[in-house]
């Protein structure tokens, strides 16, 4: 394999990555609204957490690849991007003790005593985002998915020839130039149909 196909199988994998990454967020935003969640369901926390952790990934280190670059995001959408790994990093990912400060009510992340009659408990304070948010996020998503979608179409286009036309599953190698650009997998996952 050449180095630059070694860089296709990367960019591929990168990309494919991605593009699943934004599908899943959109189904997760669809579903949420779909349902008329909001922050006093029992589960909208934890699908909050989801949306953003699983929108990160693509934009942070992976060994072997990289990151997908920040310049893929459309301009228009480029504020609530900022936003969404800002907050997927200080608040969803990470809990730091000293988290973004929120103003008059302090850091993101607390831990707070509440007293009544004498008698204190301990409480969380947990920043979610609204439900109103989640259709920007769902149109940023779809944007995403078209961008990674274009890069994807033009990589397969250059490397088919280095497909073997054998049914079956292939590793794809975005490891060495000394290996072929994918390797037949001894054990199968998927079927296609």
């Amino acid at each position: 394999m050449t180095e630059a196909e070694l860089n296709d199988a990367r960019t591929l994998w990168k990309m494919f990555y991605a593009w699943e990454s934004f599908q899943r967020v959109q189904k997760l935003c669809e579903y949420v609204l779909q349902e008329k969640m909001d922050e006093n369901h029992p589960a909208y926390y934890s699908l909050i957490t989801s949306i953003y952790i699983i929108y990160g990934r693509p934009f942070h280190k992976s060994r072997g690849v990289g990151k997908l670059a920040n310049d893929i995001v459309p301009k228009e959408h480029t504020k609530l991007h900022k936003a969404m790994l800002f907050h997927r990093d200080s608040i969803y990912a990470h809990t730091d003790a000293e988290g973004p400060d929120m103003g008059d009510d302090g850091c993101a992340n607390q831990v707070r005593i509440v007293v009544e009659n004498g008698i204190y408990q301990m409480a969380l304070t947990q920043f979610k985002a609204l439900p109103i948010v989640l259709k920007d996020i769902l149109i940023l998503c779809k944007a995403l998915q078209e961008k990674t979608d274009y890069h994807i179409a033009k990589i397969r286009s250059r490397t088919l020839k280095l497909i073997p036309p054998v049914n079956g599953e292939y590793f794809l190698n975005v490891s060495s130039v000394k290996q072929p650009f994918v390797s037949k997998a001894k054990t199968t996952f998927f079927k296609i149909k």
